[in-house]
């Protein structure tokens, strides 16, 4: 038997804009993402939490590859909203 199982996972980021600027966004990209916006990083953040990659929840200063220390770059993420469907 093959399904598909939709999966949706609501994440609540947030992030201190006055960390991006663009100096520090042109650093990111030469060595991590294309990202050109708050709002990639914060998807990308958003994507790292709710695939448990990092627990920003029960670890508020863990470390994040391209960011460092969450707590020191502003960022916080929590999971809001979940669900699962068979169709």
């Amino acid at each position: 038997m093959t399904k598909t199982v939709a999966v949706t996972i609501e994440v609540e980021v947030m992030v201190d804009e006055t960390k991006f600027t663009e100096e520090w966004m042109t650093e990111f990209r030469k060595t991590m993402y294309n990202f050109r916006t708050i709002n990639d990083h914060m998807k990308h953040i958003a994507q790292l939490q709710a695939r448990e990659i990092i627990n920003l929840e029960n670890h508020p200063k863990e470390f994040i590859e391209g960011y460092g220390h969450a707590n020191e770059m502003g960022i916080s993420a929590m999971i809001v909203g979940q669900d699962e469907e068979v169709q």
